[in-house]
């Protein structure tokens, strides 16, 4: 008895897209958002749409939305994206999960002036020249390219970084400074690639509304410039260097007053309870605070002659954590263990400095140092 014939498991390897939809417009009304619920939905008025799992196989009727500004279109059948050209105010573009093959030109991303986040990860993109056409996006923040065939391209990462010069974060990592300045050899701490730079993407939202997208997007950001403020050298010593010029700069509206009001010959040794002394040399000796609102002092004018002053002494690096809140512990208060941009150990150049006592003599007005 002959043996039956096996048939094939698979007849036909091609993909049946007989299911795939395009977006309509009342499909676009019913899942798109205003920017607010007072005025009326319209289609040129939609601000915010999420078309993500609907089986999508082309842009449809989105090149109507000119207004659009949130765009989530993850884990549908798209093959091109050439329709978005007329949504030039497009802020976040998601388009992760789809069957994106090719990019459009450097013309239609050159358009896009707006757009800061754009997720692109899991497609088929596989040629280099595709992720070049993104170099003339003008305000790129943030590229998602993993899980694509062109992530796998040696150098991928050292092309995508340098071209795209707005660029803050690729794929899972942050930027870091080593990246993008040539022969820059880092510490561990600020290594490229090393886990103080990862981020991970944070979940979307359940219900796509303006406000919601909006905090996401916000969230986002934040996240990636407080790990650029902390682990950037360049970034930190920006940071010293603008506090140092903004006190120099307040310092001199003294300096105006005085020239036009001497001062007094007579200087008390003690200039107020805070602990405040005049030494020897002319410069100023600050306590800390003991009083019952510790750390709440006032205002105080000091005149320091500036001839003295050595630059090397200043404490500058007693930064608070918000540069622009004009706000500095005092300095007998500061912690360096507790300062997030330097955590010195016993090879790091800094070291912490003492702070001596002032004696004050019976005969004179001005006291001296132990």
């Amino acid at each position: 008895m002959a043996a039956p014939r096996e048939q094939p498991i698979f007849t036909d390897l091609r993909l049946d897209r007989s299911h795939l939809v395009s977006p309509s417009k009342s499909l676009i009304l019913s899942c798109g958002e205003m920017d607010s619920t007072l005025k009326e939905k319209k289609l040129d008025k939609i601000a915010v749409v999420n078309l993500s799992k609907h089986y999508l196989k082309n842009l449809g009727s989105l090149s109507l939305c000119c207004t659009l500004k949130i765009c989530i279109l993850s884990r549908n059948y798209i093959t091109k994206i050439d329709a978005l050209a007329n949504c030039r105010n497009l802020i976040k573009l998601d388009l992760h999960g789809n069957h994106i093959i090719n990019l459009p030109d450097e013309y239609f991303w050159t358009d896009l002036k707006c757009l800061q986040v754009l997720f692109l990860h899991d497609n088929i993109i596989g040629d280099i020249r595709n992720a070049k056409s993104l170099f003339s996006c003008p305000n790129l923040i943030i590229l998602t390219l993993f899980d694509t065939p062109v992530s796998l391209l040696p150098n991928y990462r050292h092309h995508v970084v340098n071209g795209i010069l707005s660029l803050k974060a690729l794929d899972h990592f942050v930027i870091a400074d080593e990246e993008i300045i040539e022969d820059c050899l880092q510490r561990k701490y600020f290594k490229a690639l090393s886990p103080h730079f990862f981020f991970h993407l944070p979940s979307p939202p359940k219900t796509s509304t303006w406000q919601s997208e909006l905090d996401h997007l916000r969230t986002l950001l934040s996240t990636i410039n407080n790990i650029l403020a902390h682990h950037s050298p360049v970034l930190i010593i920006q940071r010293w260097i603008r506090g140092f010029l903004t006190r120099r700069k307040l310092s001199s509206a003294p300096d105006a007053y005085n020239s036009q009001h001497p001062p007094r010959k007579t200087l008390n040794v003690q200039l107020c309870s805070r602990g405040i002394h005049v030494l020897q040399d002319g410069s100023v000796w600050v306590a800390g605070s003991r009083g019952k609102e510790d750390g709440q002092c006032n205002s105080v004018q000091l005149q320091i002659d500036k001839n003295k002053l050595q630059i090397d002494l200043l404490e500058d690096r007693c930064e608070a954590n918000e540069i622009t809140s004009g706000l500095y512990p005092p300095i007998s208060q500061w912690k360096m263990e507790n300062t997030p941009n330097l955590k010195p150990n016993k090879s790091n150049v800094f070291q912490p400095r003492t702070f001596r006592q002032p004696v004050f003599d019976p005969n004179s007005d001005r006291a001296r140092l132990l």
